[in-house]
Order: structure tokens, then sequence, then C-alpha cells
């Protein structure tokens, strides 16, 4: 993947951040507690701060490093 949208390189689309939030959900929130996300991330105007909000309240582990410069391409580009 690459994570260089700020630089110019690209800019990530609506559908990048969908595939990057339903990964990041898919790896630190419990199973238990997805279904929610899902659902807004399928809006046609996903709410990012509420659902980056969310997810740092309820994962369960520490994100590694990779994901962490993820989440901040998602906040530069959307937040």
């Amino acid at each position: 993947m690459n994570f260089i949208y700020h630089l110019g390189v690209d800019a990530m689309t609506q559908q990048a951040l969908r595939e990057h939030l339903f990964y990041l959900i898919n790896k630190y929130v419990p199973e238990s507690n997805r279904s929610d996300f899902f659902e807004s991330i399928l809006k046609d105007d996903v709410p990012v701060k509420g659902i980056l909000a969310d997810l740092n309240r309820v994962k369960d582990v520490t994100m590694d490093e990779k994901d962490g410069d993820l989440l901040r391409e998602i906040y530069f580009n959307f937040c």
C-alpha cells in the first residue's frame, strides 16, 4: 500500500478510505464491536472523526507503527 498521500503523490479516495478503515477495524477492534463501525463506514458521508475516536476507545491492542502512519494519513486527508 502507498501511504505517501500527503506528499502529493496521490490523494486518498473515498474508496481507499473505506478499505483502510475496514482494515484497521478488523485488526484492532474486538469482533463483537465491529458491526457499528462497518455500518458507519458504508454511509455516503463517512463520519471519519467519530470512527477514529471510537476506534481509539475500543481497540484491544496498541497500534503498530505502520498502522499509526496510515491513521495519520487518514486524519490528514479527511479530518
